[in-house]
């Protein structure tokens, strides 16, 4: 299977490309483990597969909208 195929097959079962929804995923992660511990956030995201804590950050202002402090007081 080509990766283009693959990509239209996954997008026509999940409703979204690969990357979208591996990032998605990996935000939601972060976001239950900010939310639930006092983990480091620099330690949250490298938990997540984020490259470091200020790209946790970028990823979470663009998607839900919420920077990374305020998911922890939300907790």
């Amino acid at each position: 299977m080509s990766v283009s195929q693959f990509a239209r097959q996954f997008k026509a079962r999940t409703g979204s490309p690969p990357h979208r929804y591996l990032v998605r995923l990996r935000v939601d992660q972060a976001a239950r483990l900010l939310r639930a511990g006092t983990m480091p956030i620099a330690q949250v995201a490298a938990a997540c597969g984020f490259s470091h804590q200020e790209h946790l950050s970028r990823v979470l202002r663009s998607h839900p909208g919420t920077p990374p402090a305020a998911l922890r007081r939300e907790g």
